[in-house]
């Protein structure tokens, strides 16, 4: 039952949220690859395995950087590829390193932090990103957490 409710949520927020990431031309078969991901560039030495997995999702920001306040409201993004140790995703915002979101995926709900971020068009960021904890479906998922900035140390 709790699945049942937690994919009713999702699917409900996901068609309630703007969809404004815009997507160079050249990625216009995005959502035709799943599967083992290749190697980004000639000397990518990862030391784990990334699948790509495309779907939306939803995003909320936890932790903001002092000069970029977040929306308390969910974005939509889409997922590019995860590992065992972080996930890539497109957003039509630009994140920056050591920010903080909660993503919410049909199957899991995952914790990570910006460790990357690549323009690849005017509403089109590829953001890479280290998991923090990785959760089972459940309706924390959807709890509303304000946004918190990172303090300055100076």
């Amino acid at each position: 039952m709790l699945e049942v409710d937690y994919s009713q949520r999702l699917n409900g927020l996901i068609e309630q949220v703007n969809w404004d990431i815009q997507l160079p031309v050249e990625m216009s078969e995005y959502f035709a690859s799943n599967g083992e991901a290749s190697n980004s560039f000639p000397t990518d030495e990862r030391s784990n395995q990334r699948i790509s997995i495309r779907t939306r999702g939803l995003l909320w920001s936890e932790v903001a950087l002092p000069f970029c306040p977040r929306p308390s409201r969910p974005i939509g993004i889409y997922t590019r590829d995860f590992s065992r140790t972080g996930a890539g995703f497109l957003s039509s915002l630009q994140f920056f390193p050591e920010e903080e979101v909660r993503i919410v995926l049909p199957t899991f709900w995952v914790r990570v932090r910006v460790t990357r971020v690549r323009r690849l068009g005017d509403a089109c960021f590829e953001i890479g990103t280290i998991l923090l904890q990785k959760y089972s479906p459940s309706e924390n998922a959807f709890e509303p957490t304000p946004s918190t900035q990172m303090q300055s140390t100076h």
